[in-house]
């Protein structure tokens, strides 16, 4: 099976599994929409840092142990979302959430006897949102133009419909991104949303190169029109590309995970890797398993 997977000489009924994957498809959506109507409805809420909330930075300098920053970072308090240390350097920042003064006079108060350090030597400081609403809205704005020209650049190299498929598999990736953000609690911060953006052209990529396929395979075959015999060929012969695509990416970006844990590496570097390798993985199976419904739904069966 692996060597016929490798060679792409593999004979799955991909337009008779169609049905099967519409199926997924259905349940993963209503998934999705039920993740989005818990937070719409605050019963969660995502984690977002300090960047899109505003929050407060504790600077000072002192000895310190990972079991040290380690109490910190899990202080009942108030929230400690990230802590930045420095090379050849004893100070150490830790940027909390915002909340009232007197939460945050006690932390600065607790950070003071943990640390063995005067408040007044400590720096504290209120920092406001980086990301603020028009920075979001600006963003916005310029996905929405960027998925026009998407749209119509596809439409116009194959149909329509095809165009409303790659959206379709696109969306499902960023979806699913957000389910497990927001399911894991994990924290968005700036560096997660520039690799979203990279998921976006990644996703788009994987499904454009297939469509490629199915129209390079409809030349070979003299049809003018997608049938099931070509897609379940096509798809058989891609297969494998896509699962090595998949897996080249994501090898590189797991290392960096792994040696950024074992190095004691925080912030951006994790920030960054995880939102990628989770869209890397989606965006090889959207190309697949999302678009493979869609397209036997539009074809002429021979």
């Amino acid at each position: 099976m692996f060597k016929k997977l490798f060679l792409g000489t593999t004979e799955i009924n991909f337009y008779k599994l169609g049905n099967t994957f519409l199926k997924v498809f259905i349940v993963e959506m209503t998934i999705f929409i039920a993740v989005i109507g818990l937070s719409l409805s605050g019963y969660r809420d995502l984690n977002l840092s300090v960047d899109f909330t505003g929050g407060t930075t504790y600077q000072l300098s002192t000895d310190y142990s990972s079991d040290d920053i380690s109490d910190v970072m899990n202080n009942t308090i108030l929230k400690v979302s990230r802590y930045q240390t420095f090379e050849n350097s004893n100070s150490i920042i830790f940027r909390a959430v915002e909340s009232t003064q007197d939460k945050e006079t006690e932390l600065l108060n607790y950070l003071s006897y943990k640390f063995d350090v005067p408040t007044e030597n400590i720096e504290f400081q209120r920092v406001g949102p980086t990301f603020g609403a028009e920075i979001t809205s600006k963003g916005l704005r310029a996905l929405f133009i960027f998925l026009a020209i998407i749209v119509a650049l596809i439409s116009f190299r194959y149909e329509l419909k095809f165009a409303i498929i790659a959206l379709v598999a696109l969306f499902h990736d960023l979806l699913l991104s957000y389910t497990v953000y927001e399911l894991l609690g994990l924290e968005i911060t700036p560096s997660t949303i520039i690799a979203l953006l990279t998921i976006l052209g990644y996703s788009l990529y994987d499904t454009v190169i297939l469509f490629d396929k199915l129209k390079d395979s409809q030349k070979i075959y003299k049809r003018n029109n997608l049938n099931s015999d070509i897609l379940n060929k096509t798809f058989n012969e891609v297969l494998m590309r896509s699962i090595n695509t998949s897996l080249t990416s994501a090898f590189p970006i797991i290392s960096i995970l792994f040696l950024g844990n074992y190095l004691g590496i925080d912030g951006s570097l994790s920030d960054f890797a995880v939102p990628l390798l989770i869209g890397i993985l989606s965006g090889t199976y959207s190309s697949i398993f999302v678009t493979v419904p869609f397209l036997s739904k539009i074809i002429k069966t021979n």
